[in-house]
């Protein structure tokens, strides 16, 4: 009877000294961050940790309360996958809340900007756009062989590589 509640004790402490060195270590602490799905390590160790140490302290409370062993596992299972899920679903929701200040190339077709290097006929220059509260600087080209003086507006119409493709704005 003792070494069931003694196994149950057990894992609640790994579960705890996990969870402890996760805090200590932060982002360190994963082992295959590969292993995330949107995001998320469904595999990760803070979540096994969070597993473990709700199994195995459910399952202590349900041998303490004196219920079988089979009973007390049902519980610890039941109570861990329940905490497991909501890990799971709590750093989901963590996530999806960043934002994230990277100016994509792509995010930039569609936008207007000023040139500030003007683009000669069949030649390269410079367009500078206002984007996620960032103004961004990149090289472009007219979208058909004109030049296009410093200090025009023009709208981004296509990308090619990290080339833009600009019009000018009538």
């Amino acid at each position: 009877r003792r070494h069931v509640m003694l196994v149950f004790v057990s894992l609640a402490a790994i579960g705890l000294l996990l969870t402890a060195a996760s805090a200590l270590l932060g982002h360190d602490f994963e082992a295959h961050p590969e292993l995330e799905v949107a995001g998320v390590g469904f595999l990760s160790l803070r979540a096994m940790a969070i597993f473990l140490l709700t199994f195995g302290t459910v399952g202590a409370l349900g041998r303490w309360l004196e219920k079988p062993p089979l009973t007390s596992s049902l519980w610890g299972l039941l109570a861990g996958a329940g905490m497991y899920g909501i890990y799971i679903a709590a750093m989901q929701l963590i996530r999806s809340q960043q934002a994230s200040s990277l100016i994509e190339d792509r995010e930039l077709v569609g936008l207007t900007g000023m040139v500030t290097v003007a683009i000669p006929a069949n030649g390269v220059g410079e367009v500078t756009c206002r984007l996620k509260s960032q103004t961004t600087r990149r090289m472009a080209r007219a979208s058909r062989p004109q030049p296009i003086a410093e200090g025009a507006l023009v709208r981004v119409a296509e990308l090619h590589g990290a080339m833009l493709l600009v019009e000018p704005v009538s």
